[in-house]
């Protein structure tokens, strides 16, 4: 018999492109999400909020072998209570509920920038590197949090599998996120005197990395990377953006003016120091690779630039 798959957040990009691999790889696919989603014919969507008793009941009918949960408030102007409450108490509940529903299998993605840009920290982090991003930015708090609960349930839900994934920075057409937004613009700016050292990961290949973590066996923390890292200066102009370098005093000042991106001030470090990470784990695990190439991730944020 078919496996069936619940994706928390299917109305989303990375929810819609998981959705279709997993019914080429032969799933039953059932999608989650409080808004409507355009999705394949045969995918069941339902429209409830993963936070409600609605999304309890679909568990209970469902009964599905795994369930993926993409579901999270990206947007970093809302609230730190909103962002708590579906980011960290959201997470909480999906563990319970799928663990009282019987799921075998717990696919939660965190990023890897919870690990924070920090001068004093290793080049290259492995998992059991302590996530520390809460120390500068303060906006990811919640993010931290979920990603620590999620990671403490693997030791606690020993009868299944949980697998928590920190993919490095996602580029695609269909990602919204603080990065591809950032490189969307017209122009983009970057702190003078800084070039560190970035990954990147196709949103098509972040979609390759959730399904194989759905495979029997796989079960643990694992970092998510894609090439080799390059500069910063590399990703941006290679996006196809003009990299316009700026004091850091200047960038409170000009970012979302003059067709720059508004970037919280706690996500500068990320424009100064490395927050690299080492992904042996996850591809000695899974035989995990990249199947876009670098330059063709780089270009694939997407256009318009305003």
């Amino acid at each position: 018999m078919e496996k069936s798959v619940v994706i928390t957040g299917g109305a989303g990009g990375g929810g819609r492109l998981l959705a279709q691999r997993l019914l080429d790889a032969g799933y039953r696919v059932h999608t989650v999400d409080k808004n409507p989603a355009r999705l394949p014919e045969a995918v069941t969507h339902h429209r409830v909020d993963v936070r409600k008793r609605g999304f309890d009941d679909v568990l209970r009918r469902v009964r599905p072998w795994g369930v993926v949960h993409l579901a999270r408030l990206h947007r970093l102007d809302a609230t730190s209570e909103e962002r708590h409450r579906v980011n960290f108490e959201g997470t909480v509940h999906v563990f319970e509920v799928a663990v009282a529903a019987g799921v075998r299998k717990i696919v939660f993605p965190s990023r890897h920038t919870i690990y924070g840009a920090l001068p004093d920290q290793p080049l290259f982090l492995s998992e059991d590197h302590p996530p520390a991003a809460g120390r500068t930015y303060p906006e990811v708090q919640d993010l931290v949090a979920a990603d620590l609960y999620a990671s403490a349930q693997l030791w606690k839900q020993l009868d299944r599998e949980v697998v928590v994934l920190r993919p490095v920075n996602i580029l695609g057409p269909n990602t919204e996120n603080l990065f591809c937004r950032y490189l969307r613009q017209r122009r983009v700016f970057t702190v003078a005197g800084f070039d560190p050292l970035y990954q990147v990961l196709h949103e098509e290949d972040f979609v390759t990395a959730l399904r194989t973590s759905l495979e029997p066996g796989v079960r643990g923390v694992f970092n998510v990377a894609g090439h080799e890292p390059v500069p910063l200066h590399v990703v941006v102009e290679q996006s196809g953006a003009l990299r316009v370098p700026l004091p850091e005093s200047l960038i409170g000042i000009f970012g979302g003016r003059l067709g720059f991106a508004r970037v919280p001030k706690g996500a500068v470090d990320y424009l100064k120091f490395a927050c690299t990470v080492d992904a042996t784990a996850f591809q000695q695990a899974t035989g995990f690779a990249p199947e876009i190439s670098l330059a063709d991730t780089l270009t694939s944020v997407g256009q318009p630039r305003t």
